[in-house]
């Protein structure tokens, strides 16, 4: 069974080992996505896709002052990519979105991402801004949005 749900707690573990495989993602920082998880503000929101009890697939969503929702994080598991969990969580968003009278979702990585680039694009997202130096180290972003109608 497939589903996305409100993630809890008790998801933590799971975040960690998806984390440690699709990111350079060093054990020390753990802390610090613990700390985030548990300082969300409210507005923000922690989802997961979920095979049978595994959850293998993490988004986080912000609200952006332009009446936007953003997906500040999405990750999936590489032992369950291209199985349309990422796009279950993105369209989970776009609910979301639709629900609370959005009018569009967004998201953003490095300009060089061209996995990141074809995902969302297949999603029906287009880039409407490239963002200078936003990682450091002259590392571009790539802002992209969907509208939803």
């Amino acid at each position: 069974m497939r589903r996305v749900r409100k993630y809890q707690s008790r998801d933590f573990v799971d975040y960690v080992a998806t984390l440690e495989k699709t990111r350079d993602w060093k054990r020390h920082t753990t802390s610090e996505l613990q700390a985030r998880l548990e300082k969300l503000k409210r507005r923000e929101q922690v989802w997961l896709a979920e095979v049978e009890t595994r959850a293998v697939g993490f988004m986080i969503l912000s609200p952006r002052k332009d009446d936007s929702l953003e997906i500040e994080w999405l990750d999936v598991h590489p032992g369950f990519q291209r199985s349309g969990l990422g796009t279950l969580l993105v369209n989970k968003a776009a609910r979301i979105v639709k629900a609370k009278k959005m009018l569009a979702l967004s998201m953003h990585f490095p300009e060089t991402n061209k996995t990141a680039l074809g995902f969302a694009t297949k999603n029906g997202f287009v880039v409407f801004e490239r963002v200078k130096d936003f990682y450091g180290n002259k590392k571009d972003a790539l802002h992209l949005r969907k509208m939803i109608l």
